[in-house]
């Protein structure tokens, strides 16, 4: 396979993606329980499976995720948007890549769907309370399309692939890689079957990340994919879940368009 990804970057240590990854959930449990213990002292009361608390546990989460990746990256050096993928690429040619990965995840569903009929479903949808309509649909489809897919593909991929490849081969930093991206979506027994199918597409990301250099063709593709299942899962979703997705693709496409795609390689 042909890599995009610039020679030039600072080689992040192998053990910085799993160290961040652990450290990201450490401070998500952490400040969780702060905020829960302040609500209870102040004579509120708020449970752990609400959907305030849900909604608020996840945005938390993808926080940390992107500031682990940026700190872990700055004991190495300054980090750059750049370095995480943050960049420019030929447009036609990210398209067609992003359009393929699209179209082998999508056959690789159909064939596992068929050969297992796996009967497991995610429950992200009703821990959100989006379910129930209102605000927190709308809330809920800005999460799961928009704000999920960039802070995932920043951590995922722009960062925990990466420190990964500068020790492993392609196919075994994104085997590693799909897998914890898979794992980190389970959230009961009934999603156990699912976990395939996302650890083949984290896979692919980071292969579509190594073929084009640039995170905004996964971050599309993911916000697509997030897309397709809260219209899918969420009842009356479809308007507001199609709305984010198609701004979410936009706006890769305009900034892959207007960034740099030759990057200036960092001093070692």
């Amino acid at each position: 396979m042909t890599s995009q990804l610039e020679e030039g970057q600072p080689r992040w240590p192998v053990w910085y993606g799993p160290a961040a990854f652990v450290s990201a959930i450490i401070f998500t449990l952490i400040a969780l329980s702060v905020v829960h213990a302040l609500i209870v002292a102040a004579g509120g009361h708020v449970t752990d499976n609400s959907p305030g608390f849900q909604l608020a546990g996840t945005l938390v989460q993808d926080a940390f995720l992107v500031g682990a990746a940026v700190l872990f990256a700055s004991f190495v050096a300054p980090p750059r948007p750049w370095q995480f993928g943050l960049r420019g690429a030929p447009l036609g040619s990210t398209a067609k890549m992003a359009g393929l990965a699209m179209l082998a995840f999508y056959l690789f569903v159909a064939v596992y769907i068929a050969a297992l009929h796996p009967h497991g479903s995610q429950s992200v949808a009703k821990d959100l309370g989006a379910d129930k309509g209102g605000i927190d649909m709308v809330l809920g489809a800005v999460l799961v399309v928009g704000v999920a897919p960039f802070a995932e593909e920043f951590f995922f991929r722009g960062f925990f692939y990466r420190a990964l490849r500068s020790r492993c081969s392609v196919l075994v930093a994104a085997g590693i890689d799909g897998v914890v991206f898979g794992g980190i979506h389970y959230t009961d027994p009934k999603v156990l079957s699912l976990l395939p199918i996302l650890m083949v597409l984290g896979f692919l990301f980071c292969l579509l990340y190594e073929r084009t250099g640039t995170l905004f063709a996964t971050v599309a593709l993911h916000s697509i994919n997030n897309a397709i299942a809260y219209a899918g899962t969420v009842d009356n979703s479809a308007a507001i879940s199609i709305g984010v997705g198609v701004a979410v693709v936009a706006g890769c496409v305009l900034t892959v368009r207007a960034l740099p795609r030759r990057l200036t390689p960092v001093e070692p």
